[in-house]
């Protein structure tokens, strides 16, 4: 009997999730199925808590031990964190929407790993985000909302300080954290024009992603609105620059199909989907906002 070709058997598929299936997801199952792979996923979310999350992932010790998982999905930065100190290198892990993959100590360098993880970056840099927006709709002044305990954090507060102060934008920073008032907060100020600001920014980060629905029906009709991610943009913000949800989790699909059959996760460079301008074409009525040509519309 002719063996069966690797591709065509069953692979278990571990995923490590902040806050379940998410657009990224969907795009990485259609690829990895396109790409004929048969996977069985086994998900562990964390429920935005890191602790929980190890808890969690802590619980398959012996699946993990035993090397039942031929490969590791793991989305953001902290989930990837986890994932590879409880992990380490017995699995090979390919992760997503991580902003900074060296800075944040998944990997050594982006073009050579050197340690069992490799993966997708969101990455753009914030001069470059920050100018597309100002190109869009010109900014006089950005209140920026961070996330207290994400990683990225102040990575891109120190970014985001460093452009607006060479570009003469004034700029207030806002720092928020899940499970306490902070964002109801800075919310109310902005509504009841205790805090004034043509412009919001927030990063790429989970948390933040989540509320970016209660944000934008809280504020956005006064202000505009840009996101790190096309999340945001989904949820009626009016930009993002950014690779596509599906070139991210496509792109991570491709890189678990080559780990699959045999490419060495230590060798692989990180990858960057080409970023674009993503547009949501009702906020931009609504904020009285002219579409470039080249733009890539959402609803």
């Amino acid at each position: 009997m002719a063996a069966t070709p690797a591709m065509a058997q069953e692979k278990n598929v571990l995923l490590i999730l902040w806050r379940g299936i998410t657009e990224p997801e969907v795009a990485l199952k259609a690829k990895l199925a396109a790409l004929g792979v048969q996977a069985k996923y086994t998900e562990v979310v964390g429920n935005q808590d890191r602790g929980v999350m190890a808890s969690r992932l802590r619980a398959l010790e012996d699946d993990i031990a035993a090397k039942k998982f031929d490969v590791v999905y793991s989305f953001g930065t902290t989930t990837s964190q986890v994932a590879q100190q409880i992990i380490q290198d017995r699995i090979p892990i390919v992760f997503n929407i991580v902003f900074d993959p060296v800075g944040g100590k998944l990997v050594r360098a982006m073009d050579a790993p050197g340690v069992n993880t490799t993966g997708v970056t969101n990455g753009v840099p914030i001069d470059q985000q920050l100018s597309a927006f100002n190109k869009l709709a010109p900014l006089k002044k950005l209140l920026v909302l961070f996330n207290a305990r994400e990683t990225n954090a102040k990575i891109i507060e120190a970014q985001v300080t460093e452009w607006t102060t060479k570009n003469g934008i004034e700029l207030v920073s806002r720092r928020v954290a899940p499970e306490t008032d902070a964002l109801d907060e800075v919310l109310a100020e902005v509504k009841s024009g205790k805090l004034t600001a043509d412009t919001v920014y927030a990063g790429a980060d989970s948390y933040l992603g989540s509320k970016a629905e209660d944000i934008q029906k809280a504020i956005g009709d006064r202000v505009n609105l840009f996101g790190g991610t096309q999340t945001f943009v989904l949820n009626k913000w009016l930009a993002a620059y950014t690779p596509l949800v599906e070139d991210m989790g496509g792109t991570a699909a491709e890189m678990i199909s080559k780990v699959l059959n045999g490419a060495d996760a230590r060798t692989m460079p990180v990858i960057l989907p080409t970023p674009k301008l993503i547009v949501s074409k009702s906020s931009a009525e609504v904020r009285k906002v002219t579409v470039p040509a080249d733009a890539v519309i959402n609803p």
